[in-house]
């Protein structure tokens, strides 16, 4: 059965023509045949980059130039419409997509890629996607032999443009969509919709993928998009500088932001692909050469809107300087669907680079569904305290599921620290750094604010102001373990509307409608094992505290 993913009308997955049409009527399409590239080779080189910038590369631009008029097959029916077909193999490639240089599609019209065997394909993509520049690129489709097809009913006006900028070639970490069971990174890495992302649905939907054009180079990062103290919810992104440090105005117009990329389970489940955009703005960064010599950090705009269908968070910060000794990271480790890894200690303030306590250093834990760490294409993932607002972003460490013999490669072990650049040292702590402070842009309405809530845009209003949010600090559970009853008990008087219990599943067992800030829940006839208890306002905030039942 064919699958697919939509990357330009909403929700409906719409086939390319050709694949309702009946056999013979069609040409035969030959194979354009690109650059053959040896993987040792390309990992070897990638294993060096990453270890001296950081950035993870999967794949090659393999620049090739090529337009409908020149190569490729058309077929026009008798009803006006017209039909063109380019297949084109990049030899050995895990999965590959396009890149354009010119392209604008008239109204009608519809692009569509797709996998040999038709087991996958993307599209349709259309003249929503047509820019100024005529910088666009696909998404990937699995497999080292494509077809990137184009149809235009009859009646379209308009002058078609496909020129492409070349094609990517991918060679590791790419998670299969076709395949529910298929992951990207390693087995101790906690998918975010497992129990331990409970409560965090916020800070998840705002986590991205980011894939990155840098010359030839294409690589993996991770970020979040970010609230201001406008509270207008402008499409801004924030990740490592390290991840796009040298990257140009152009390729920057060629980079992907992938949205609520995560599994439906814990540990399957279908994880989308169509939300996604293609080109951003460089705002503002830290000028360190990718954490040298500061925090690492990169505010960037997605350029185009974003489909109000779309479940997209804004997330909150706190550039007040202060640790925590609990909290989370979300990120897509090699790329993969979103994952979630938590610690259980105190922050420390830490270097990095040449400067001082630019960095925390964190230890992740086992949680009850595994370990999560962090790898290559988690770079730029925020990590947030249990206000669930971000603290810092990735630059580097040594944490992973399995540890190598040689240290120098980065990776240790589980309980190895990672280090993540603070929140207030990007604020205004960065030497001259491009663009302005990071405040300049987070803090539009100068109101000298170092902290913001997040909200989804439905909610981005003035009227959030001065909303006090739940700290971790002001919530009491106990007994725990519990064996008939639990008592909760919040500190101060939060306008509370909802009480929930999920099971070490992740599934719902309990849920309370209440405004009083203490009170008692009823376990007698629950089973033995780990609970988690979210508490959630009105205003939309949460926390989430564990609790186990014994008998």
């Amino acid at each position: 059965m064919a699958i697919g993913s939509i990357f330009a009308q909403g929700e409906q997955l719409i086939p390319p023509h050709s694949w309702g049409l009946a056999e013979g009527q069609l040409p035969v399409v030959s194979v354009y045949e690109l650059e053959t590239l040896d993987h040792e080779l390309l990992l070897a080189e990638d294993t060096r980059i990453e270890e001296i910038q950081g950035r993870t590369n999967n794949g090659r631009l393999l620049f090739e130039q090529v337009d409908p008029s020149t190569v490729g097959v058309w077929t026009e029916f008798d009803d006006g419409s017209k039909l063109w077909q380019f297949k084109y193999r990049t030899a050995g490639a895990i999965a590959t997509s396009v890149y354009f240089n010119n392209y604008h599609i008239p109204v009608g019209g519809q692009l569509h890629l797709w996998s040999e065997d038709k087991s996958y394909f993307v599209g349709p993509y259309d003249h929503t996607e047509n820019n100024e520049h005529g910088r666009h690129a696909l998404s990937e489709v699995f497999g080292d032999i494509a077809v990137l097809e184009y149809y235009q009913p009859a009646g379209v006006v308009g002058e078609l443009a496909l020129e492409t900028r070349g094609f990517a070639h991918f060679y590791r970490y790419i998670e299969d969509l076709r395949d529910e069971w298929s992951r990207g990174s390693d087995d101790c890495e906690v998918d975010v919709n497992c129990p331990e992302g409970h409560g965090w649905e916020g800070p998840r939907d705002g986590a991205v993928r980011l894939r990155i054009v840098d010359g030839e180079f294409l690589g993996l990062c991770s970020g979040s998009m970010v609230n201001t103290t406008a509270l207008d919810c402008r499409r801004y992104c924030l990740t490592a500088y390290h991840c796009t440090v040298g990257v140009s105005d152009d390729d920057l117009l060629l980079l992907q932001v992938r949205f609520n990329y995560d599994r439906s389970g814990c540990g399957s489940g279908a994880a989308p692909g169509s939300h996604q955009r293609t080109g951003v703005f460089d705002l503002s960064n830290s000028n360190d050469g990718g954490g040298n010599s500061g925090s690492d950090y990169h505010l960037i705009e997605v350029e185009d809107e974003l489909l109000s269908s779309w479940p997209i968070f804004y997330a909150g910060w706190d550039a007040g300087g202060s640790g925590a000794s609990f909290g989370k990271s979300i990120h897509h480790p090699s790329g993969d669907s979103k994952k979630i890894s938590q610690f259980g200690s105190a922050l420390i303030s830490d270097n990095w680079g040449f400067a001082s306590n630019t960095h925390w250093r964190v230890i992740w834990q086992q949680t009850v569904s595994g370990h999560g760490v962090t790898e290559g294409g988690s770079s730029g993932s925020p990590i947030y305290g249990p206000s669930k607002r971000i603290l810092g972003t990735l630059t580097g460490g040594s944490s992973c599921c399995q540890g190598f013999e040689d240290p120098n490669n980065g990776c240790i072990g589980q309980n190895s620290p990672d280090w993540y650049g603070k929140m207030s040292y990007h604020w205004d702590g960065n030497s001259n750094p491009s663009g302005g402070d990071l405040k300049e842009w987070l803090d539009p309405i100068n109101s000298g604010a170092t902290t913001v809530f997040g909200a989804y845009k439905e909610d981005c209003s003035i009227e959030w102001v001065g909303v006090e949010e739940i700290e971790f600090s002001d919530l009491g559970v106990y007994p725990n373990p519990a064996t008939s009853e639990v008592t909760y008990d919040l500190s101060n008087n939060f306008d509370l509307q909802l009480v929930s219990i999920y099971n070490s599943q992740g599934q719902l067992v309990k849920q309370v409608s209440t405004t009083q800030n203490f009170g008692q829940i009823q376990v007698q006839s629950f089973a033995e094992g780990l609970y988690f208890l979210t508490f959630t306002t009105k205003s939309g905030q949460q926390t989430t505290r564990q609790f186990t039942v014994v008998r």
